[in-house]
């Protein structure tokens, strides 16, 4: 699956952790204060960036987020909903005032991937919010350390 989210922590400390999530991909939607997508955000940080396997699949374990996580709280929500469609046909403004004819296929379509790259390479402009994760043991920290990244397909 493709990733959905760029995770950074922000912070950890005992049985905290503050992740910034940024969207890398359109179909993320909103991120969700649930235990599910916070466990499913901390095994793949655990996995990813503190190269912990130990804990791979533990997202699948039917009651393992309530057990595991106590608390999520979501804030500095931005950029949400995704405007796609209102992005993609600004991208095309932008196209038609620079002078490309989008009769001109290839050169339309380079040009509009060009710019759609662009877009998701500035995370100013993209879906982003900061998640606040308290968790029972603090194990579940450990290994991870402020600046720390991952992309995660989490969902949830």
């Amino acid at each position: 699956m493709s990733s959905l989210w760029k995770s950074q922590v922000e912070m950890v400390s005992g049985r905290e952790l503050t992740l910034h999530l940024t969207s890398v991909h359109p179909d993320s939607g909103a991120p969700s204060d649930s235990p599910l997508f916070a466990l499913r955000l901390l095994v793949d940080g655990r996995e990813r960036a503190a190269g912990d396997a130990s804990v791979r699949g533990r997202d699948d374990v039917p009651g393992a987020a309530e057990d595991i996580i106590e608390s999520v709280t979501m804030s500095d929500l931005q950029n949400f909903p995704f405007a796609e469609h209102a992005e993609k046909q600004r991208i095309e403004d932008g196209l038609r005032a620079r002078g490309l004819d989008s009769h001109d296929e290839a050169a339309w379509q380079a040009a509009f991937q060009d710019a759609w790259r662009d877009l998701w390479s500035d995370a100013s402009r993209l879906p982003n919010a900061r998640l606040e994760i308290r968790v029972y043991d603090p194990s579940w920290t450990a290994g991870l350390s402020a600046g720390d990244h991952w992309e995660s397909a989490a969902h949830g």
